[in-house]
């Protein structure tokens, strides 16, 4: 969603769910987005990257990272930091998954 305010909310979105068990809420403000993701436990993330800098912060639950070639588990008040085009995947462990995440919104034909 396109958002022209400076006062947003994930509430008012309904998520799509980009993988299964992991559905994504987000926000495009001023030209950076932030997501909402909610991931089911037990739920894999598959390998991939992005073509920007990507903060994240996990509010809930307990994650398994592996961002390049380092692994860790990463639980509430806890943030990473994924650099541009880099390999990331990750678990979801024994609870439910709820974390933001902030990146500079690259558009079409833009380059980070």
């Amino acid at each position: 969603m396109n958002c022209h305010s400076f006062f947003n909310s994930f509430e008012s979105l309904d998520p799509v769910e980009v993988e299964r068990g992991i559905r994504v809420s987000s926000l495009l403000i001023h030209g950076h987005e932030a997501r909402r993701i909610d991931i089911d436990p037990e739920t894999r993330i598959p390998p991939h990257r992005h073509p920007a800098d990507v903060l994240t912060l996990v509010l809930e639950g307990r994650l398994q990272m592996t961002v390049g070639s380092e692994t860790k588990i990463i639980g509430p008040g806890e943030l990473f930091l994924v650099p541009a085009f880099t390999d990331h995947e990750g678990k979801a462990l024994q609870d439910k998954v709820r974390a933001v995440s902030f990146s500079r919104a690259i558009g079409e034909g833009e380059s980070p």
